[in-house]
């Protein structure tokens, strides 16, 4: 039974689930002495990069993505491709104070690492932590997702202004082109048409 995920190399969703489960039983019988979170993430406006810039440099997004999981995360945190540009992280021991300062660090990491990309890459991201979000896998997971959605409305309701130069080193070769930019340590990510 395979359980990589052969673009990126990460976990699959199946294994995913599997070690959930397996968290799950574990923290049941520790009781409330033992904590794990777990953390959905979402590329935002990927299907933009793929019509803009085509497939291939969609699977680079999303290999780079496995690579900067990979490199930002801890040695045993359980890191899954689990949909399209959809991604779950299962975080053992990990609380949920822990974990909120986690995202605050990937988030800096994202935009430290967007400074030297051609594509910016732009991620919503959601946390559940056990048992404070839920004793269940479908409550954690309804949880992280929730809050995955409400970084991503959140992201696309901020203003965001860009400076000229960067604008212009964001310019498309067509004049109409849709571009995404980054800026910021929180790397949100929208759409600027080449030439403004």
């Amino acid at each position: 039974m395979a359980y990589r995920d052969p673009l990126t190399g990460l976990w699959n969703r199946r294994f995913f689930e599997e070690r959930l489960t397996e968290e799950l039983s574990r923290s049941d019988r520790a009781g409330s002495g033992r904590r794990f979170s777990l953390m959905v993430l979402d590329l935002n406006d990927f299907k933009q990069t793929n019509d803009s810039h085509g497939h291939l440099v969609g699977d680079a997004v999303l290999k780079d993505v496995g690579d900067f999981l990979v490199k930002h995360l801890r040695a045993h945190d359980v890191a899954c491709r689990t949909g399209g540009d959809e991604f779950s992280v299962l975080l053992p021991d990990l609380s949920a104070g822990d974990c909120g300062h986690l995202v605050d660090r990937l988030r800096a990491a994202l935009g430290a690492a967007n400074e030297r990309r051609q594509i910016a890459i732009s991620l919503s991201l959601g946390t559940a932590s056990w048992p404070e979000a839920g004793k269940s896998m479908d409550a954690l997971l309804t949880h992280a997702d929730e809050a995955m959605y409400a970084d991503k409305r959140r992201q696309k309701a901020r203003p965001i202004a860009v400076s000229r130069a960067r604008r212009k080193s964001a310019r498309a070769p067509e004049r109409d082109r849709k571009v995404l930019v980054a800026v910021g340590p929180k790397a949100n990510a929208f759409e600027a048409r080449a030439g403004q």
